[in-house]
């Protein structure tokens, strides 16, 4: 592990006294008086580099007196420290960090959280093997890197698959001609958008539909110039930063936005985007990329031997066996929550306007596929036997199936099956880990408790019950993350039906062990 190339998310007192720029003697005394966020670990003091910066921000509220601490001052999140190791999961604090700003993303977790993980999981070994099966746009990847761990990642979403991918690669790309061809974007921006330009050779994706114009009229001309540009590089990782690139500000300029799912302008309340500098968002975004490999080049420079990495657009359930058994040291996750986020549907735009899928046949293969598949998928089958024998869980499905009867699929039968098959594939999941994690290897996974139909599901504890019947050692269940309820949340079509009690959601670390 290498302290001078990658700045520890946890500090020494001196350290973080060193990085606020202010006597050790000052922050010791801050620290006694709680006036700064800390940590007592035996007799010395510990300090997360990201807590800092959210003091040194105002998004802190100091407080004092003996049983106080800092906490940050967030409506929706309240930070925890169970112990040195876990931190707070919130992919928020992604978005100012080198390689993670790439892609905003609503089920990503926060890189601190997988540094925490590595730097324990590295103090007996320098270099692991390390693993996402549900690897997102990279962050669990990108930090192993960093540590000069060798990283694999499965992602069935093309388009974060994409992301994922362009990152770990990032190592490999030559800044020069990056630079060459960033300054050949703006130009041919320039000459495509004037006066005497032809038409644009791209087309609008046939088999993409929406309910209103995904872009306006003068927003999809610039837009269909830049697919232009994108599809005419010959050099495969210079035409996938770019892609990547478009995408990940694509939504920006469109007549749609996240608020959290992917829905009209209109609908939110916001006026549709008549005309946009498409060329100039995008250009800005390759701009912050090209930083960014710089920096991650310099911090994989000084190892002997690079680390490797590969990512797999595919299933772990169903293509895990590509990968040698008993090989991976830690496994770091998240895979899709009980509560029908729709990540695919989510991210259609940009599959279709990628080139990624051309038809909904794709997206339903893609769906059926998925970990936990849908409720949209399931819903109207034949019932869904559940495979997990556990007495707790077969009581909540039962429950559920009598909920809201009169809606027939849309009532609790329809979300029964969706939960039966999100659990069975979460027995599938512990399968397959058990046979790629080394004896005694780790594996953290992190994931939430759900309401469906107003039917409350603790699926961290199902889940570790369900880890333990396939002979993982549950180490601890770490709460890591709490959110506070409201109507919008517990009376959301995901989750409709009569709560009968304030439920408080939040996100749980499942620490365990494969077995010798």
């Amino acid at each position: 592990m290498r302290e001078d190339k990658v700045i520890s998310e946890i500090m020494t007192l001196q350290e973080a006294a060193q990085y606020i720029r202010v006597s050790n003697k000052t922050l010791g005394e801050m620290a006694r008086k709680r006036l700064v966020p800390s940590q007592k670990v035996g007799r010395e003091w510990r300090f997360l580099r990201g807590a800092l910066e959210d003091w040194l921000a105002g998004r802190v509220e100091a407080k004092s007196g003996p049983n106080s601490a800092g906490t940050v001052a967030e409506p929706e999140v309240q930070y925890e420290m169970p112990f040195v190791g876990l931190r707070d999961t919130a992919f928020t604090e992604n978005r100012e960090r080198t390689m993670h700003r790439w892609v905003p993303w609503i089920a990503g977790f926060s890189a601190g959280f997988v540094d925490g993980i590595l730097q324990k999981e590295g103090r007996t070994k320098k270099r692991l093997t390390v693993l996402d099966p549900f690897a997102g746009v990279g962050t669990t990847l990108v930090e192993a890197l960093k540590y000069g761990h060798d990283a694999f990642g499965f992602e069935i979403n093309p388009y974060a698959a994409l992301a994922c991918r362009a990152k770990v690669s990032a190592v490999d790309y030559d800044i020069a001609v990056l630079e060459q061809r960033i300054a050949a974007f703006h130009e041919y921006g320039d000459k495509a958008l004037s006066e005497n330009a032809g038409p644009s050779r791209s087309s609008p994706p046939e088999g993409f539909c929406s309910r209103v114009p995904f872009f306006s009229v003068a927003v999809e001309r610039q837009v269909l110039a830049c697919l232009d540009f994108i599809s005419d590089q010959e050099v495969e990782w210079v035409r996938d930063l770019f892609r990547m690139a478009f995408g990940s500000v694509m939504v920006s300029f469109s007549n749609y936005s996240y608020e959290p799912s992917l829905g009209t302008r209109a609908a939110a309340g916001k006026p549709n985007v008549e005309d946009a500098d498409v060329f100039g968002i995008v250009g800005r975004k390759i701009e912050d990329m090209r930083e960014d490999i710089v920096v991650f080049q310099s911090w994989l420079a000084g190892f002997k031997r690079p680390p490797k990495a590969a990512v797999f657009t595919d299933s772990y359930l169903d293509a895990a066996s590509s990968m040698r058994r008993r090989s991976i040291d830690v496994l770091i996750t998240s895979p899709p929550y009980l509560n029908n986020y729709h990540y695919i549907r989510n991210t259609r735009p940009h599959m279709y306007w990628l080139g990624m899928v051309q038809s909904p046949a794709d997206l339903k293969e893609m769906e059926q596929r998925s970990f936990g598949q849908f409720w949209q998928t399931v819903r109207s089958g034949p019932e869904v036997p559940l495979r997990p024998k556990l007495k707790e869980l077969c009581d909540l499905i039962e429950c559920l199936k009598e909920q809201n009867v009169e809606k027939g699929t849309y009532g609790g039968q329809g979300w029964a099956n969706y939960a039966a098959a999100y659990f069975n594939d979460c027995q599938r999941f512990c399968a397959v880990t058990r046979d790629v994690l080394k004896p005694g290897g780790a594996a953290v996974v992190v994931i939430g408790n759900n309401i469906l139909q107003g039917v409350e599901f603790p699926t961290d504890q199902i889940f570790a019950d369900i880890a333990r019947q396939e002979g993982f050692e549950i180490v601890d269940l770490h709460e890591v993350r709490k959110k506070r309820t409201g109507n919008s949340i517990v009376n959301s079509s995901v989750r409709s039906g009569t709560v009968k009690k304030r439920t408080q959601l939040y996100e749980t670390a499942v620490e365990m062990r494969a077995s010798g």
